[in-house]
């Protein structure tokens, strides 16, 4: 059953969850000015299912309306439609829908516990199926945990100087486990229902943090710290303008995990170590192939700002002008098409389930780590200097300076002052400011480093095939 997103936000509001900024406790993560936008952007989704045209829901397998975040994926359908709902949903807020690391997690769960099952007999892949069915039924938001704390990148978990680096299972009985550690950069993990917990790649030896499971957001003994983002506290000054965009943004948190016990019908892997390479392999490419829409999205709002400061500026009709934002596009569409041919090459698992190529998704990550790099750099070059140097909300608003601001912002008379600082001030945000940690930084660290998609893409695309092409044509 869909949601309202007012239901939604009043049920995390009354969720009790523990919440740091600032050294300071949040009262909840719904109503406080910095966590507010992100708690938006998560409740447009649920918006956007109720609409008609958005894409934003599906049908369950008995027929019922489920919000796509929180569909498995059965046709190849199925996955040319996450982009695109990804790609509309970048541009309606600007952010993304933050819900899906949660939705990669369970797919990805889906193909690893049936194996697991059927190489060991357990009955993971039941359970994972029960909750999901039970997530689908009630509409709930769940975030998908696998980046760990890690300590030094050079050792593995079971060498680490302190153990809790990786998230591990410290005490195991008839009941369930209990959990020590932390997952770090934790995307809207504080305005979720449901954690989906995934392990990072564990060898032999390391079964205590070959740990896959759900846990409910207000579970005891996890404590979130809050992020700080640039130029975070311009949402506490009531000042709209300065802040670029108001109504939507992210969050992400350290999310620590103090002895949080897990009941064994929510644990989906449980030392099962030759299962967690394929976990990661999977997570991490559903996540990267889906930035082809959402990194997309925000792009298409960064493109359409760049456009509009051009003729808030005069010079709209520049040759130099056009061929900037038309580079801008081609950057962008390449990315879309390489998320949507990762879609289309995409193919069923003996799961019952579909997976996007994973090739084609690692090359759709690895050219997410640099386009919106230049797309940015092309909208910072089109708006000018202005851009980063402009006068706040309260001067425009002054008695005596309201008038000079107005009048020295002025280019163009075909836009007033306030429309070309408010674009001044989207574009600073989504390219200095906060939007900057999804746009530009997320782009190049999140779902892996770029080294990451290289060592997949090493891996699933060997040089053989095209060496005995080049050797079949020699003379």
């Amino acid at each position: 059953m869909l949601k309202t997103p007012e239901r939604y936000l009043d049920e995390i509001r009354a969720r009790n969850v523990r919440i740091f900024y600032r050294g300071e406790l949040f009262a909840n993560p719904v109503d406080h000015p910095v966590a507010a936008p992100a708690a938006r952007c998560v409740a447009e989704t649920y918006a956007a299912a109720l609409e008609a045209g958005t894409g934003m829901a599906a049908a369950s397998p008995a027929g019922e309306p489920i919000n796509v975040s929180n569909l498995l994926w059965r046709s190849r359908d199925d996955l040319i439609a996450r982009v695109k709902w990804e790609r509309l949903f970048g541009r309606r807020t600007g952010r993304g829908a933050l819900r899906s690391p949660g939705l990669d997690a369970i797919n990805a769960l889906a193909v690893v516990t049936h194996a697991c099952d059927r190489a060991r007999g357990t009955e993971y892949h039941a359970r994972l199926m029960a909750f999901v069915e039970r997530v689908q039924r009630e509409d709930l938001a769940v975030s998908g945990a696998m980046t760990d704390a890690r300590g030094d990148r050079s050792r593995r978990p079971g060498a680490q100087a302190d153990p809790d680096l990786f998230l591990r299972v410290v005490e195991r009985d008839r009941d369930g486990v209990v959990l020590r550690g932390a997952k770090a950069h934790q995307t809207s993990a504080i305005h979720c229902h449901e954690h989906v917990v995934l392990p990072m790649t564990c060898g032999p030896g390391e079964e205590q943090w070959a740990i896959a499971c759900a846990v409910p957001s207000d579970a005891r003994g996890i404590t979130h710290i809050y992020a700080r983002q640039p130029s975070d506290s311009r949402r506490t000054e009531d000042a709209p303008l300065d802040v670029g965009l108001p109504a939507f943004g992210g969050c992400e948190s350290l999310m620590i995990f103090d002895d949080v016990r897990v009941p064994w019908e929510r644990v989906f892997l449980c030392g099962e170590t030759e299962h967690t390479q394929e976990l990661v392999r999977l997570f991490g490419s559903f996540h990267r192939f889906c930035y082809g829409g959402c990194k997309v999205g925000i792009a298409d709002v960064a493109i359409g700002a760049a456009s509009l400061i051009a003729r808030a500026n005069g010079v709209g009709d520049s040759r130099a002008i056009r061929d900037k934002l038309t580079e801008m596009v081609h950057l962008n569409e390449t990315m879309y098409a390489c998320g949507l041919a990762a879609a289309v090459e995409g193919r069923p698992t003996d799961a019952g389930t579909f997976i996007p190529d994973i090739a084609l998704s690692n090359v759709t990550k690895l050219n997410v780590t640099r386009f919106p790099f230049e797309i940015a750099r092309l909208a910072a070059d089109i708006a000018g200097g202005a851009m980063l140097t402009l006068p706040s909300q309260a001067d425009l608003a002054h008695a005596e300076l309201g008038p000079l601001v107005a009048k020295y912002m002025t280019a163009s008379p075909a836009v007033a002052p306030r429309e070309r600082m408010a674009l001044f001030r989207l574009l600073e945000f989504l390219t200095h400011g906060g939007g900057a940690v999804y746009f530009l930084h997320e782009s190049l660290h999140g779902a892996g480093a770029p080294e990451a998609m290289r060592i997949q893409l090493r891996r699933e695309v060997p040089l053989e095939p095209f060496e005995a092409a080049a050797r079949g044509l020699l003379a």
